[in-house]
């Protein structure tokens, strides 16, 4: 088992050192004795503090001492430790539309992994797979349509980096695999950085690409949703206004009305031609066998002068832009490729920061403990409490008793 944050687990090891000091603390009624002067004392309760040499209530201090303890344990977030293995492999495979072949690259995906301890699946965007589904993913890549959706290495950088972070505690170094065709369109500005951030090298795995004539320019077709003529396209119950949409590297800031939200049908044969701010797709893009259908869940703003506007006629251009024409398959330049694979060994987890979790599945459990322990210990102490209240009140009435007999 480790912990996360074990600063608390000492800070509660201290305090519990200080509630042991305290129960050497002992307030007490002091003994009584006659003398000829007692008759002008006031008739309250005394009390004196003195030091014993052995600490006081030994089962209040350690029902105090676990529950400190257990607190301190819950705030240090503590994780079971997973079996360790020396290399833990994170592997990286692009199904973008820049692939070549998908049988061939379910066949590397399949080799490398075998054993792996994440495998991550990317296009435009990036997920990371099940460790239960790893096969029937990999077996699914083989049979899948070419995807249309444009490469980009950076979120599947990042993914990797958010995997590496999950299990670094299981091996003493990582290896990041990128099975990739490495096309041109699939870097971008972000991709230098990204990389620049991963504390290892990166095993280049390079498949076939695309062939070029399939960059080829189609003609599009463009359909602007309203009510329900789409599958692709959903009412929202509650229209609200955005700032702003862009469509690859056109932006026109306007008010726009979001009537409509895409559904959950999305295969690869359907890509995000256009988003709004907060990333939610506001064009989607289809292909067809005579080209492809971009669906526009937008309404362009009439009012004002936004129709004059160049950004507004840039915007106008890229919807209606035939197919095909910003494809590039060409392959990622060698001084690229060598940026991409580094150089040194593989990541060291020293090297790599621990995921941050707001609560360990232990953190529940621990807490609940402690918070018994704390009820039982107001138990403990109300009886002990009684039981020094009543040899206090016996002590009185003999004292009366004696005082009675004088």
């Amino acid at each position: 088992m480790t912990f996360l944050f074990p600063g608390f687990l000492i800070a509660a090891g201290a305090v519990s050192m200080g509630v042991v000091v305290l129960h050497f603390l002992i307030t007490q009624q002091p003994k009584s004795e006659d003398l000829p002067t007692v008759r002008f004392v006031p008739d309250v309760p005394a009390r004196s503090t003195s030091l014993a040499i052995k600490p006081s209530d030994l089962w209040l201090l350690l029902l105090r001492v676990i529950a400190i303890m257990l607190i301190g344990a819950a705030f240090a977030q503590p994780i079971l430790t997973p079996q360790h293995q020396t290399v833990a492999r994170i592997v990286v495979v692009d199904a973008s539309r820049g692939v070549g072949s998908m049988a061939e690259l379910a066949d590397s995906a399949a080799k490398y992994a075998n054993g792996a301890a994440a495998l991550i699946i990317a296009d435009s965007l990036a997920y990371e797979v099940p460790s239960a589904s790893f096969n029937d993913s990999i077996s699914a890549l083989s049979t899948k349509p070419a995807s249309i959706r444009k490469g980009s290495l950076s979120p599947a950088l990042i993914t990797a980096m958010r995997a590496g972070a999950r299990v670094r505690e299981q091996a003493d170094s990582i290896e990041l695999v990128v099975i990739s065709p490495f096309v041109n369109e699939s870097r971008d500005a972000a991709l230098s950085p990204v990389r620049a951030l991963w504390p290892g090298t990166i095993s280049n795995v390079k498949v076939a690409a695309a062939s070029s004539a399939d960059a080829s320019a189609v003609p599009a077709e463009v359909v602007w949703v309203s009510s329900d003529n789409s599958p692709l396209w959903s009412a929202r119950e509650t229209p609200d206004t955005v700032g702003a949409v862009r469509a690859d590297d056109v932006v026109l800031v306007a008010p726009f009305v979001r009537n409509f939200k895409p559904t959950e049908t999305l295969d690869s044969t359907t890509r995000v031609f256009a988003r709004w701010p907060d990333g939610e797709p506001a064009g989607l893009e289809t292909v067809t066998a005579s080209g492809c259908i971009r669906t526009l869940g937008l309404t362009m703003p009439s009012g004002g002068d936004v129709a004059l506007r160049p950004d507004f006629i840039r915007l106008q251009a890229k919807i209606n832009e035939p197919c095909g024409v910003f494809k590039d398959f060409t392959s990622i330049s060698d001084e690229t490729m060598s940026e991409i694979a580094g150089s040194g060994g593989l990541a060291s987890i020293d090297d790599i920061q621990p995921k941050a979790s707001k609560m360990t599945p232990l953190v529940p459990w621990l807490l609940a403990a402690a918070l018994l322990l704390v009820l039982f210990e107001l138990f403990v102490r109300r009886r002990i409490e009684q039981g020094a209240q009543q040899k206090e009140e016996a002590l009185a009435i003999q004292d009366n008793a004696k005082e009675k007999a004088a």
